[in-house]
């Protein structure tokens, strides 16, 4: 059975570090199970898109901050994956501790 799965990135906007940045986020959504984590970024405010949930822009900040998070999204389609034919059924949590 297929799950409802969605994948979200966002700026922790309530926390801004002294150069500006701002922390990059994550949700993994399943069937209204969420788990959130840091992806361990900073990213400039200005430059995010959050209809897009990338950064804008051809500067070399912003490729290597969307390779990272292509990189991210890919590692958790593979784990959602991976989860469901061992277990059959899929949690946030599980996907997020894989």
């Amino acid at each position: 059975m297929r799950s409802a799965f969605k994948i979200l990135f966002y700026l922790k906007k309530n926390s801004p570090k002294l150069d500006g940045t701002v922390p990059l986020m994550g949700r993994i959504t399943i069937d209204r199970t969420i788990s959130q984590c840091s992806c361990k970024m900073n990213v400039p405010p200005n430059l995010w898109d959050t209809k897009a949930g990338r950064l804008t822009g051809k500067s070399t900040l912003a490729v290597k901050t969307n390779l990272a998070l292509d990189k991210i999204r890919i590692d958790i389609n593979r784990h959602y994956q991976e989860v469901m034919q061992t277990d059959g059924f899929v949690t946030a949590d599980k996907v997020k501790n894989a």
